[in-house]
């Protein structure tokens, strides 16, 4: 048995030749950027120290990138995928938006922000504010008692909304780490993480977060670190494997390990992960013909990478 680690890459190849993104300004003061690393020189023998860094991770092997790898994107009503290293991949988005006022879990808007800065989450709430972070994958309260929101929409009473991204395999697989385009806090972020046996609790429309993550094979929370050869990223500990992963912003139920609650706020680059395959096992190179994922969720967005060759 071998175990292979891989990543995907959920932004263009424009990102891979940018050295460094710029910061905004307006509004933005806490937010942070980072220097995006190329990944293809990873497995070479020439490599410079730096470089040497930059692949010493769980996000440094092999990298799936959307548009370079010639990505497309489907909505629910399409049925076909691409078939990449055994592997097919779907994307879709949660948060507790059942409501102004509850935390019932319900399906929300998957968003590609750019071809710079990947992907994002608005939910039903965030549809009547348009502000930092409302595209982001956040667990900020735009209405909190005594905000200029509140007061001029009158919406006084809105529970914190927790976002969450959901990735499905069609085999299970160890989530290993992920990087992030864009945080609204570079002093103190994190991500949560669980692993499911299925989707249904996640899905039905009738549950909390609470429910869902009691039911799971495994969650915990992380921090979101800086480092001087990487993006911003958080590297997971897990040792279980499973085919439905949910990546949000940090929420305590899934795991208390005393960051601030209410400042979370990121864009979704790049999953780490790893496969246990048994040796002498071949690699699939054709696509398969086009059939469902057999996944019933709202916002969808499925997501195909294929490997990126090393130098």
């Amino acid at each position: 048995m071998r175990t292979l680690q891989k990543t995907f890459s959920l932004q263009t190849v424009l990102l891979l030749s940018t050295a460094l993104l710029s910061t905004l300004s307006a509004n933005s003061a806490f937010a942070t950027y980072y220097k995006k690393q190329s990944y293809s020189h990873c497995g070479s023998s020439s490599q410079s120290n730096e470089q040497s860094n930059v692949c010493n991770s769980p996000l440094g092997e092999y990298t799936y990138d959307l548009v370079d790898d010639k990505v497309t994107q489907t909505n629910q009503t399409n049925n076909s995928f691409v078939q990449i290293d055994g592997l097919n991949i779907n994307m879709s988005a949660f948060s507790d938006t059942q409501g102004v006022t509850g935390e019932t879990v319900v399906g929300a808007k998957l968003e590609k922000i750019s071809d710079k800065w990947a992907y994002g989450i608005t939910n039903n709430d965030e549809a009547y504010y348009r502000g930092d972070a409302d595209h982001a994958i956040d667990n900020i309260n735009y209405y909190s008692q005594g905000s200029a929101n509140a007061y001029y929409s009158g919406m006084t009473n809105v529970e914190r909304d927790y976002d969450f991204v959901l990735l499905s395999f069609d085999s299970a697989v160890t989530l290993t780490g992920a990087s992030f385009s864009w945080l609204y806090s570079g002093s103190d972020s994190q991500v949560s993480v669980a692993a499911l046996s299925n989707t249904s609790k996640l899905t039905s429309g009738v549950n909390t977060w609470s429910d869902i993550v009691a039911n799971a094979l495994t969650s915990a929370s992380f921090d979101i670190e800086n480092c001087e050869y990487l993006d911003h990223r958080a590297d997971f500990t897990f040792t279980e494997s499973a085919q439905y992963w949910l990546v949000g912003a940090y929420n305590t139920v899934f795991g208390n390990i005393g960051g601030h609650v209410g400042n979370d706020a990121f864009k979704l680059a790049n999953v780490g992960f790893s496969v246990t395959e048994s040796a002498g096992t071949p690699t699939p190179t054709e696509v398969s013909e086009p059939r469902t994922i057999g996944l019933l969720m709202a916002c969808s967005l499925l997501v195909m990478w294929r490997r990126k060759k090393s130098i």
